[in-house]
């Protein structure tokens, strides 16, 4: 299975809401500051602008996914500063409505996840646009979104 990492703040939040979605099968780490080598990243998810996507970013292939939380304007300015492999797929998911995975809806049960526009994820399939509902369970409606991003990504089984 491909590995996702984890970059941000609310990375810990994150990872358990994307293992839980996952059911505990998938490879999925939160990496810090302190930690920016590990095993190659398929999917990076990036909640929050980093120093260490300085230096993961330039890893990304072109089979490779970066998966952007939109509502962290600062990502985009430093993304304009790091030399991204043109060839790696960017993905954007928050609540901002011109993000390709956004939140068409917040409860205290879930987040009704709305995939906008169809992309091609990891496995060669299309995404088409849909919404499915990812349940919270205590986490914050942004950890659930950006782990359903990478979760949509990896599946076609949604």
């Amino acid at each position: 299975m491909p590995a996702v990492g984890i970059v941000g703040f609310n990375g810990h939040e994150m990872t358990r809401a994307f293992l839980r979605m996952s059911q505990g099968t998938a490879n999925c780490y939160h990496i810090t500051d302190r930690q920016p080598r590990g095993p190659k990243v398929n999917i990076l998810v990036a909640a929050e602008a980093s120093p260490v996507l300085a230096e993961i970013i330039p890893s990304l292939g072109s089979e490779d996914f970066l998966i952007i939380n939109s509502d962290d304007k600062n990502i985009f300015s430093m993304l304009e500063n790091i030399n991204v492999d043109e060839n790696a797929k960017l993905i954007t998911y928050g609540f901002n409505n011109r993000a390709c995975i956004t939140a068409s809806s917040v409860t205290n049960d879930g987040v009704q996840v709305c995939i906008q526009r169809g992309f091609t994820g990891i496995d060669g399939f299309e995404r088409e646009p849909h919404e499915f509902s990812a349940r919270a369970n205590g986490e914050h409606s942004m950890s659930v979104l950006g782990a359903a991003a990478a979760w949509v990504v990896l599946n076609t089984n949604i």
